[in-house]
């Protein structure tokens, strides 16, 4: 029984050293590597909406800078928590791409401590509302080939975490054929 409590503690800490881990807004707002854009959108100087400084900030999820894509991707769930449909539709594509092709990433974040539960329900909706109005055809083919291009990059530890969300993404794609 010792034993299998110390296997299960291991595994749970192991998944938790592969998820990049937000550090204090605070230290991301001192980075010269962070966008001015991302840190006027940060500190209310400039609001979310359709635009170009949005969608520079939604762009840079996709930076080699493992340090600094963990506040990028946190800044695009804030947004998406306000979004406007217009925002969301144009969201919606830059996440499921980004989840799509580095669903670590988002797992990691959108399923730790340091971040609101209604992030992870956002980035489903936005990905569902993205599939309805971009996938022609059978939707649920559509997003059953999303799912599992990102299941295919997804690390072990990280499959439940996707799944979830796209459990979250079939909810609302089924709902908005009613």
């Amino acid at each position: 029984m010792f034993r299998l409590l110390i296997i299960c503690i291991l595994c749970l800490s192991l998944a938790a050293v592969h998820a990049q881990a937000l550090k204090p807004t605070v230290y991301y707002m001192g980075l010269s590597t962070v966008s001015q854009a991302a840190k006027d959108y940060h500190s209310g100087t400039v609001p979310a909406g359709d635009n170009d400084l949005t969608y520079s900030i939604a762009d840079s999820m996709n930076t080699l800078n493992n340090d600094t894509r963990p506040f990028y991707i946190f800044l695009v769930s804030k947004m998406l928590l306000t979004a406007n449909r217009q925002l969301s539709i144009g969201l919606g594509r830059t996440c499921r791409d980004f989840l799509q092709r580095n669903p670590d990433a988002v797992v990691g974040l959108l399923f730790s401590t340091s971040v609101k539960p209604a992030y992870k329900y956002q980035w489903a909706r936005v990905i569902a509302l993205d599939i309805m109005t971009a996938c022609p055809g059978d939707k649920m083919k559509c997003m059953k080939a999303s799912r599992l291009q990102a299941l295919q990059r997804c690390k072990e530890q990280n499959e439940e975490g996707l799944e979830a969300i796209y459990s979250v993404v079939r909810a609302n794609i089924r709902n908005a054929r009613r």
